[in-house]
C-alpha cells in the first residue's frame, strides 16, 4: 500500500525529466552534467554508508530473511521450528542446528521447486520492492524541494511533507507525512524484531546451557532479549539526536556486512552439498558486496578522523 501510494503520487507530480533522472540515477548517470557521477563532490560519507547500509530491509536485518522462510516451514525449516506467539502460542522445541537432506534426485526436485519460490520472492517482491521504495520518495523530493537543501537532522522525515503542503495542498501534506510515520516505524519495528531474532538464534545455537534453561522453551530467550532491546532503545533516545542514532546504528551495520559476505561465502562453499552449492557469479556477488560495503566504511572512519 505504501509503494502504491508513492507510485501515485510520482505520477501525479513527478515530470518526464525527473523519471528519466531517477532511472539514469540507478546506474550512476547524472543527467545534469551528462556524465557519471557515483559519488557526489563534498559527500557526507558517514550519512551516504548509512543509507547504503539501510537499503532493503534495513541495515543487517537483510542476513535475517531466512528466518522467515524457516518460520513459515520452506524446505527443511519445516523440521527445525519457529519462535512462536508469547499470548496463545505453544511451547515448541526449535532445533539448535540445522538439517540437511540427501541430494537424491528426488529431493533435488523438490529442493528446486522450494528454490523457484524464494527467487520469485526475493526478485520480484523483494527486489523490485526495494528499489521502488527508494526511487519513488527519492523523485518526490527533487520534484518538491529545491537542490542543494540541507535537511540533514530531524527535518529529514518531514521536508517532503511540508514542501508538499506549501505546493500541492495540505491533503497531500498530510497523506506523506502519514507514510513517512509508518515507514519509519514499520522499519524499526523490522530491525528490532530481527536483531532480536539474530541474537536468540546465536545464543541458542551456541550455550547448551540457555536452551536447557526452562525447559528448552525459546520463546523465553526471544521475547527476553526484545525486552532488553526496547529498555536500551528507550534509553539509548537521551543519548543523541535520533537522527544520530539512526546512522550510527546503520553504519555499524554496514561492518557487519563487510564479514558477512565472506562468512556466508564460506558457509554456502565448505557445509552446503556440492549440488546446492552457489554458482560463481553469486560466490563473485558476494565479495563484491563486502569490497562495496567495505570501501563505505573506510571512506565514513577517514571522514570522522579528519
Amino acid at each position: 500500500a505504501i509503494i502504491a501510494s508513492f507510485l501515485v503520487l510520482a505520477v501525479m507530480f513527478v515530470s518526464p525529466e525527473t523519471w528519466l533522472a531517477g532511472a539514469a540515477g540507478l546506474v550512476g548517470y547524472d543527467t545534469g552534467s551528462g556524465g557519471f557521477s557515483f559519488i557526489p563532490a563534498g559527500a557526507d560519507f558517514f550519512l551516504i554508508g548509512a543509507f547504503a547500509a539501510y537499503s532493503g530491509a534495513g541495515g543487517v536485518i537483510n542476513l535475517t530473511l531466512s528466518n522467515w522462510a524457516r518460520d513459515k516451514g520452506y524446505g527443511m525449516g519445516e523440521k527445525v521450528g519457529y519462535i512462536s506467539a508469547a499470548v496463545g502460542g505453544t511451547k515448541l522445541d526449535m532445533a539448535h542446528t540445522g538439517f540437511m537432506f540427501d541430494p537424491t534426485p528426488e529431493a533435488m526436485e523438490r529442493w528446486r521447486g522450494w528454490w523457484r519460490i524464494v527467487r520469485a520472492d526475493q526478485w520480484g517482491v523483494y527486489f523490485i520492492g526495494a528499489v521502488l521504495g527508494m526511487v519513488l520518495p527519492a523523485v518526490l523530493y527533487v520534484t518538491f524541494i529545491e537542490a542543494g537543501t540541507d535537511i540533514r537532522g530531524l527535518s529529514v522525515a518531514a521536508a517532503l511533507a511540508d514542501a508538499m503542503s506549501s505546493r500541492a495542498g495540505a491533503v497531500f501534506g498530510g497523506v506523506v507525512a502519514l507514510m513517512a510515520v509508518w515507514v519509519l516505524f514499520k522499519t524499526q519495528l523490522d530491525i528490532v524484531d530481527g536483531t532480536a531474532r539474530a541474537i536468540t538464534d546465536i545464543l541458542w545455537t551456541g550455550s547448551a546451557r540457555i536452551r536447557e534453561w526452562r525447559e528448552r522453551d525459546v520463546r523465553v530467550v526471544y521475547y527476553g532479549v526484545l525486552a532488553a532491546i526496547t529498555v536500551w532503545g528507550v534509553i539509548a533516545l537521551r543519548l543523541a539526536q535520533p537522527i544520530v542514532l539512526l546512522q550510527l546504528g546503520a553504519n555499524m551495520a554496514g561492518i557487519v556486512f563487510v564479514v558477512s559476505g565472506i562468512h556466508v561465502l564460506y558457509i554456502n562453499t565448505t557445509l552446503l552439498p556440492e549440488e546446492i552449492r552457489p554458482p560463481l557469479w553469486r560466490r563473485v556477488a558476494l565479495v563484491t558486496m563486502s569490497v562495496f560495503y567495505g570501501a563505505f566504511v573506510v571512506m565514513w572512519l577517514r571522514g570522522l578522523a579528519g
